[in-house]
């Protein structure tokens, strides 16, 4: 049902969000796979996924799908939670909460229904945390930059948040050639994927990006 899931959103949407994980499976690969690369009449969807919380050196699947854009988490103080998996395949990291070193989640919207969400007791919740806080906010700059350039592909996306990100807690990230295990290529930055975006408009070449597989 969940294949079936991203192969309709695939139909439909340009950016897909993932927040969560579980074991391996076919159908699934298979799925990313035919929405990745035949979405948007072939320019490819964009599917970010959960690194995942149980602070492993590897990424959960679907995040080490590929073709999907793993996420991972950094505090307010440009460091990665313990909780948040990294390493081969990191895409890159996007803020959080870190409750281990006693640092705030994120303030977002909730479930707007009597009773339900985070916070029963409004519409807002202060206290949103984990990869799964990341993710959205990840998928959310890709759709700003399509916003910007809908004619963008898949990869031309990936290689505009990829290189601007913000290379943070550089002793611990130990980036070699721009990439990070820890990190990936670093803490997104909006305002510099999107100033490149609107460049690519004027002539100026789109960088390639790095495929760590």
């Amino acid at each position: 049902r969940v294949a079936d899931a991203i192969r309709y959103a695939g139909q439909h949407a340009q950016v897909i969000s993932c927040s969560w994980n579980c074991p391996i499976n076919p159908d699934l690969q298979s799925a990313i796979n035919e929405v990745a690369e035949g979405g948007r009449g072939g320019k490819g969807c964009l599917v970010f996924c959960a690194s995942g919380n149980q602070g492993l050196d590897q990424l959960a699947f679907p995040a080490r799908h590929p073709l999907a854009i793993g996420v991972g988490a950094s505090n307010d103080q440009g460091q990665r939670p313990h909780y948040s998996n990294y390493g081969e395949g990191l895409a890159f990291v996007a803020p959080s909460g870190d409750h281990e070193r006693d640092r705030p989640g994120l303030t977002t919207t909730d479930v707007s229904l009597r009773n339900r969400g985070y916070n029963v007791r409004g519409l807002y919740t202060n206290n949103f945390s984990g990869t799964s806080a990341s993710t959205p906010l990840a998928a959310g700059i890709a759709a700003l930059l399509l916003s910007a350039k809908p004619t963008l592909s898949r990869a031309q996306v990936r290689s505009l948040l990829e290189p601007p990100a913000d290379k943070i807690d550089p002793t611990e990230g130990d980036y070699r050639d721009g990439y990070s295990l820890q990190y990936g290529y670093g803490r997104l930055n909006a305002f510099q994927a999107l100033e490149q975006a609107q460049a690519t408009g004027r002539g100026e070449a789109i960088r390639q990006p790095r495929l760590v597989v």
